[in-house]
C-alpha cells in the first residue's frame, strides 16, 4: 500500500487512468491481489462515459462496497475505502491514516477524515 500511496503521491487525476473508482479498486488490488475493477477498466475515458459506467454498476456505494464491509467512516484504518461528500460531488477515497487520500489536479489530496459519510473495510487476506 506505502508503495501505491509513494507512486501516485504526484499522479494528476485522469478519467479511466487514476480518477477515484480506479484509486480505490487499485488500493484494493494492492492489499488483496483482487482487482475490483478488472471488468470495466478500459470501458471509460471521459467524465461523461464515467457517469454512464457508474449508473451501469449501481453507484459509487455500489464501486466501493466491493472492498469489502461496511463500516463506520472515523473507524477507518489505513487501506480502507471511504465515500467522501464534498461540496460539488461524492467520490472515493483510500484511508492513509489520519486523512483520506483522493486523485487530485496534480497528485494525491488529502481530506479531512470527518468527510466521508460511508466507509468499507478492506477484506485483506
Amino acid at each position: 500500500m506505502h508503495a501505491l500511496v509513494a507512486q501516485r503521491m504526484r499522479t494528476p487525476f485522469a478519467w479511466g487512468v487514476h480518477d477515484c473508482c480506479l484509486w480505490a479498486a487499485d488500493a484494493v488490488h494492492a492489499q488483496t491481489g483482487v482487482d475490483p475493477a478488472q471488468a470495466w477498466r478500459g470501458r471509460y475515458g471521459t467524465a461523461r462515459e464515467a457517469l454512464r459506467l457508474l449508473a451501469e454498476l449501481g453507484g459509487l456505494r455500489a464501486v466501493a462496497s466491493t472492498a469489502g464491509d461496511p463500516i463506520q467512516p472515523l473507524a477507518a484504518r489505513e487501506g480502507d475505502i471511504g465515500l467522501l461528500q464534498r461540496p460539488d460531488r461524492e467520490l472515493l477515497a483510500v484511508c492513509a491514516g489520519e486523512v483520506w487520500l483522493a486523485p487530485g489536479p496534480t497528485g494525491l489530496v488529502p481530506v479531512p477524515l470527518d468527510t466521508a459519510i460511508a466507509a468499507w473495510r478492506v477484506a485483506r487476506g
